[in-house]
This record gives C-alpha cells, sequence and structure tokens, in this order.
C-alpha cells in the first residue's frame, strides 16, 4: 500500500507550476503587457493605414469632381482660367505624393492629360498619356494611355508615331485589351493612307475576324467592299 503523503504527478506538477507562476510573476505580467501594446499596435497601425487609403481615395474623388466642374466651364471666361490653374496646382501636389506607378498618381495624371487634350495641347497630352502608357505596361491603363497618346499624336500631325503606338498596342496586348478592335482600325487606315493598301487590307480583315461585332468592324467592311 502506497504511502498516503505520497504525491500523484498531478499533483506534484501542480505545485510545479505553482511555484513557476509564483517565481515568475513580474516577468509573465511584463510578456503579457508587451503581447498586449503589440496587438494594439497592429490594430492601430491598420487603422491608420486604412484611413489614410481612404483620404488619398477622396482626394482623388476630390480632383475629380474638379475635372467634372472645369469641363462645363467655358474657356473664354475669367472663372476657367483661375479654376484651371487652381486644378492644376492641386494635381502637381497630389503627383508628387503619389508616383505615376501607382494607381493614384496614373489617375491624376490621365486627369491632367484630358484637360491639356481639350486645350488641344497635344504634344503634352501625348506626353502625359505615353508616361502613363509606360509606367502601366502590364495593366489596364497601359493600353488605354497608348491609344490615347496615339490620338494626340495624330492630332499632332504626328501620323508616325500615332501608327508605331496602334501596333505596339495589338502586338504587346493582341485581343485581351478593349482598346485592341480601335488599335487595328486606326492602325489600318493609317496604313492605307501612307499607300500601303495591301497591308491596310489584311488588318482590317483580320479585325473582321477577331472582333466580328465591334463597332471599327462595321466600318472595316464597308472600306472592304468599297476598295
Amino acid at each position: 500500500m502506497k504511502d498516503k503523503k505520497e504525491k500523484s504527478t498531478a499533483e506534484r506538477l501542480a505545485e510545479r507550476t505553482e511555484g513557476f507562476l509564483g517565481s515568475n510573476r513580474k516577468l509573465l505580467i511584463i510578456i503579457l503587457i508587451v503581447i498586449l501594446l503589440a496587438v494594439a499596435g497592429v490594430a492601430i497601425g491598420v487603422n491608420l493605414h486604412g484611413r489614410q487609403v481612404s483620404d488619398n481615395y477622396e482626394e482623388l474623388y476630390n480632383l475629380e469632381e474638379s475635372y467634372n466642374s472645369l469641363m462645363l466651364l467655358d474657356e473664354t471666361t475669367e472663372e476657367f482660367t483661375t479654376s484651371l490653374s487652381e486644378f492644376e496646382g492641386n494635381v502637381d501636389v497630389f503627383v508628387a505624393d503619389h508616383d505615376i506607378s501607382t494607381y493614384l498618381g496614373a489617375r491624376a495624371t490621365m486627369l491632367l492629360a484630358e484637360v491639356r487634350f481639350m486645350q488641344e495641347d497635344w504634344e503634352s497630352a501625348y506626353q502625359l498619356y505615353l508616361a502613363v502608357a509606360e509606367a502601366h505596361r502590364n495593366d489596364y491603363l497601359g493600353p488605354l494611355g497608348y491609344t490615347n497618346a496615339a490620338v494626340a499624336a495624330e492630332n499632332n500631325a504626328n501620323k508616325d508615331e500615332a501608327l508605331r503606338l496602334y501596333t505596339l498596342i495589338w502586338d504587346n496586348y493582341g485581343n485581351t485589351c478593349a482598346e485592341a478592335p480601335q488599335a487595328l482600325f486606326n492602325q489600318a487606315r493609317l496604313e492605307y493612307e501612307n499607300g500601303n493598301e495591301d497591308i491596310a487590307r489584311s488588318i482590317f480583315e483580320q479585325l473582321t475576324t477577331e472582333f466580328p461585332n465591334s463597332y471599327y468592324t462595321s466600318i472595316a467592311r464597308t472600306w472592304l467592299l468599297t476598295y
């Protein structure tokens, strides 16, 4: 028969645990406080980051609202001149804080490009659109920027550059981007204007095959029947 004073393994373990907790109480409290502070710090950091992101998008929204208001003004008025100057200043400040490689910076740059386009400052619009396209080759802003840059270049009587960009859009993105039908159509049109009728016909036929339901395809079919 076992001695009554002999303690079970569970009892001995409990005593050791109590002893450890007792002798290390302060250390455990400190560790607990550190953990709680770390968790609180992460929560605060996440909250602040979320608030900053929200503020950034609110700033961009305000720029878009300013742009929309600007489009409604008469360009010959002093109000337009004043509003334009204020808008450009706000865009410059925003872009200084948001690199063009980010969506926020690119979107703000595109707004400024739209204003330049509206003013028929083709060279400035072309440079701004192209900068966005180059910084966003791997997302949807790439082909969009190249397309707008091509339009600005052609309006600036630089048809060679426009043709280069339209060709680049198809070569780089194929039928994966929304701008592909427009790019193919204008590529064919410019080739035809350059006297390359066979190349133009081939591209128009490709357009009708790749995008049978596109608006540009209906125009291409008319051209193919006419020439």
